[in-house]
């Protein structure tokens, strides 16, 4: 793993943070594993590559701190959950110092898949139930469901938007960041959303990507 990581050009609290979750757990091709392309699952959905991962954490670093929020949109492998669950410590004995993830994903064979695995290797992330999940659903509704309260300190979308949806963007507390594959004139860009302290928007677009549309 450390091999792949360190051929990313990415920063090194990603790299360290990527090096702690090990992707062969997750991929259904073991001779991919350490690979920087995606890989075939279940349900034809697929397992991102290495560096599209890196730069879900790396444009999230400040708010992958102990003790903060995440909400995953199109959980898929549950990879990325587990990264952010390992990086806000949702085991930690210290309540204050506890964060929480929390993963969404239509498909439910995925969950299931996503689950097995991270319980089988990442047992840990379970020492409280409430800090960490991985639920069947539709991402768009957030959660809880058409909640307009403000929870996450990070909200990742892992499908293509043609717009931001309006309700995750109400539960993105201050200060916090949102990924988003966000079509603009046609072209698909990984944009970062941030919401200031005064609840202001902006928006910066990044490298220009490829995902499969938001159900």
């Amino acid at each position: 793993m450390e091999q792949l990581t360190q051929s990313l050009p990415t920063t090194q609290f990603t790299k360290k943070l990527m090096n702690t979750i090990d992707r062969k757990h997750f991929v259904m091709n073991k001779k991919e594993a350490y690979l920087d392309r995606p890989s075939r699952l279940i349900q034809k959905q697929t397992i991102s590559a290495p560096h599209m991962h890196a730069r879900a954490i790396e444009y999230m670093e400040t708010v992958l701190k102990p003790g903060k929020s995440i909400l995953d949109i199109g959980s898929g492998s549950g990879y990325l959950c587990a990264c952010y669950a390992e990086a806000v410590k949702v085991y930690h004995k210290t309540l204050k110092k506890r964060g929480t993830v929390v993963g969404i994903d239509i498909f439910p064979k995925l969950v299931h898949y996503s689950e097995n695995v991270i319980s089988e290797h990442y047992n840990k992330f379970y020492t409280y139930k409430n800090n960490f999940k991985l639920m069947y659903g539709d991402g768009k509704k957030g959660y809880p469901i058409s909640s307009k309260k403000e929870k996450y300190d990070g909200i990742h979308i892992g499908a293509a938007c043609d717009f931001i949806p309006h309700i995750l963007l109400a539960q993105l507390k201050k200060n916090g960041i949102m990924l988003i594959p966000l079509k603009v004139n046609n072209q698909l860009y990984f944009t970062i959303v941030k919401k200031d302290k005064q609840g202001n928007i902006s928006l910066t677009m990044k490298e220009s990507v490829r995902y499969v549309p938001l159900l």
